[in-house]
């Protein structure tokens, strides 16, 4: 199988040294696609001097997911059958492509694969990410050691599918993206992995984690206000999209008392403005012809329905490292366990 990787620079001369290298070390034939996304400090420049790196520079900063598309785009059209997403803050170990690149090989009904995305102190990042049925997304096993995570991750226990895939690091199928499309380019960064993994799920592909292929993730929270921003509206966004009215109808009472809490906890952290410009985005006539044009490019590929869909659906929120507090703990989780079990059963189409 001919594989390519793509990594998206923003600002990433700190940490894509260390990434094409890890390339250069484990991949040395694959051909590498280095996305710059308008950078300042000279990181383009530092992936030029690489062997095997074709640099595509940009005007202006498409986020991730424009910026990957360009990549994909690239690696598709020089023939590429698998494409490795790869952070700019992560690095690759020894076998880990050859791993993945096998896998697809042997299971042709799998869109895309994951390999375990580790911290650098050893602990993990993600074994595959798991989406509440409100939308939130967050890290499978993030902060966990393998052996508790292992434990605790349903997919992981049963041998089943993960929810769905972390944009750090996945092998994806170029045949299954030429079906369903690129990376949803308006939602720039955040959830766009979730999207994705989503409608490739419903177009009837599968999705895996493969442990055994390891990747390190010098992962580093984002500190900027910015980030609730896109969470909020990209949540809002996934969820109008993928999910038909009549789910949207059985979960509004349990969505608007969650944004009340939302809310609450925004203004008491300090991001208010961005929770409320996210609302701001769904005010724009624009934005809501963006919505329907991709819900009506994801009805076309549909063969899987609401049910299947969020039936692997949390109705927890824990693995935030760091972030979850006790009324998230203690007040929110019980809950949203208890409105998810009156609720799902309600949801049959």
């Amino acid at each position: 199988m001919q594989s390519a990787i793509v990594i998206v620079s923003y600002q990433g001369k700190e940490w894509l040294g260390k990434c094409l290298a890890s390339c250069q070390n484990y991949a040395p034939d694959v051909p590498v696609y280095v996305v710059d996304n308008a950078s300042t400090d000279a990181s383009a420049e530092l992936a030029a001097r690489f062997a095997g790196v074709t640099v595509l520079r940009q005007e202006v900063n498409l986020g991730f997911a424009g910026g990957n598309n360009v990549g994909l785009r690239a690696a598709m059209k020089n023939g590429a059958e698998a494409i490795m997403l790869l952070n700019q803050d992560a690095v690759l170990t020894s076998g880990c492509l050859e791993l993945l690149a096998d896998y697809l090989e042997n299971h042709n009904r799998v869109a895309a694969v994951q390999p375990a995305i580790f911290l650098p102190d050893g602990k993990v990042n993600s074994l595959g990410n798991s989406f509440h049925y409100l939308g939130f997304g967050e890290a499978g096993g993030n902060g966990l050691s393998l052996e508790e995570a292992s434990r605790r991750l349903p997919w992981l226990k049963t041998g089943s599918e993960p929810p769905y895939l972390s944009g750090a690091a996945m092998l994806v199928r170029a045949a299954a993206l030429r079906q369903v499309g690129l990376f949803y380019e308006e939602l720039f960064m955040y959830h766009e992995d979730l999207e994705l993994s989503l409608r490739l799920r419903t177009a009837g592909w599968r999705l895996a984690v493969l442990p055994a292929a390891r990747v390190i993730h010098n992962y580093q929270p984002s500190r900027s206000l910015k980030q609730y921003y896109y969470m909020e509206r990209n949540r809002f966004l996934v969820w109008n999209e993928i999910f038909s009215w009549r789910t949207r109808l059985v979960l509004l009472p349990v969505f608007l008392l969650s944004e009340i809490a939302l809310l609450i906890m925004a203004a008491n952290n300090g991001w208010i403005w961005e929770k409320l410009r996210a609302y701001a985005y769904f005010l724009r006539p624009a934005s809501w012809f963006s919505l329907v044009f991709q819900r009506r490019r994801w009805l076309k590929l549909r063969r899987v329905i609401d049910k299947e869909l969020l039936s692997l659906a949390s109705a927890r929120i824990e693995y935030q490292a760091g972030q979850i507090g006790g009324l998230t703990r203690f007040i929110w989780n019980p809950l949203s366990t208890l409105a998810w079990a009156l609720l799902k059963p309600l949801i049959r189409w």
